[in-house]
């Protein structure tokens, strides 16, 4: 108990500037902002419950108004590790700085992937199971050391596109992005590709049809060198609540292929604090796991 006192006390004692801070920050057009989530997961194959954090991240962003209608923004934002009692800075999500005007915007540095923003996005709507084809696949949410362009709404048509100068992490040349959303009333479509190394370019269609207390969302990917497959879900608001239905299928080259269902419940505290449940089985080899299940209780508190 004692020692749970000190640590209480040194923690009031660190948090208390940085509240401070984050007010200053505000007053300067600068936010602070952050999600932090754990959860318990228990997953047959491993026959154990773990505690794990649920991809918890915070971030700084601003802009500021140059004038004749040019504005300058940023964002920072950084994984926070919430099961690790050493380090608990990550990686970092996005860093990025960028013009924004009448002709759309331009950024450089680790930013949103065209392919994500107009196809898996559709099909990753839930907290921590979620579009197990599109991260088999591996298309990447955030690309590095990137130039990445966002044109105007023209119309109801959106066109991303990235260029990548190199990966440091793979050692490979430096991948292209295309990506492009159109929205009709309650529809969205989406069409993207990814000119990559050594065989690995990836196709990607979507499409979103938000209904009356429903929406339902697909979308279809193609890896050169791996296979081909589909993440699709509907989803059903009830009040403060949540359900939601997905199935995934791939068809791999190298004979690795699944089947997935999962199902999902979502409840909300308050506009800033949610609890989840999400259950997946599969059939089949899904992230080299063979015919299991998993199920996860979590819990985000978003600021």
């Amino acid at each position: 108990m004692k020692q749970q006192l000190s640590s209480l006390a040194i923690a009031s004692a660190v948090l208390a500037p940085m509240t401070a801070q984050a007010v200053e920050i505000a007053d300067t057009g600068v936010d602070f902002y952050g999600s932090l989530r754990i959860m318990l997961e228990h997953a047959e194959y491993a026959d154990d419950t773990e505690y794990k954090d649920a991809s918890s991240r915070i971030g700084l962003k601003g802009e500021r108004d140059l004038g004749d209608g040019l504005k300058a923004f940023a964002k920072y934002e950084v994984a926070v590790n919430l099961d690790n009692e050493g380090d608990t800075l990550g990686d970092m999500r996005y860093g990025y700085l960028g013009l924004s005007g009448d002709w759309g915007a331009i950024s450089g540095g680790k930013v949103a992937s065209p392919f994500y923003d107009a196809v898996a996005y559709y099909g990753d709507y839930m907290w921590w199971d979620s579009a197990p084809v599109y991260y088999t696949l591996d298309g990447g949410s955030r690309i590095g050391q990137s130039a990445l362009y966002e044109s105007p709404d023209l119309a109801g048509l959106k066109l991303k596109a990235l260029v990548q100068i190199d990966d440091d992490d793979n050692g490979e040349e430096g991948q292209h992005q295309l990506g492009a959303n159109y929205s009709l009333g309650n529809l969205t479509l989406g069409a993207a590709y990814t000119d990559a190394a050594n065989d690995k370019d990836i196709y990607g269609l979507s499409a979103a049809w938000s209904g009356n207390g429903y929406y339902i969302n697909g979308a279809w990917m193609d890896r050169e060198d791996t296979g081909s497959g589909f993440d699709a879900l509907i989803g059903v608001p009830a009040g403060k609540n949540l359900f939601t239905l997905g199935l995934s299928s791939l068809d791999d080259d190298a004979n690795a292929d699944f089947d997935a269902i999962i199902l999902a419940f979502q409840r909300n505290l308050h506009k800033d604090v949610l609890i989840w449940v999400e259950a997946m089985a599969w059939d089949g080899s899904l992230y080299g796991t063979e015919d299991s299940n998993v199920i996860n209780l979590g819990m985000n508190f978003n600021f």
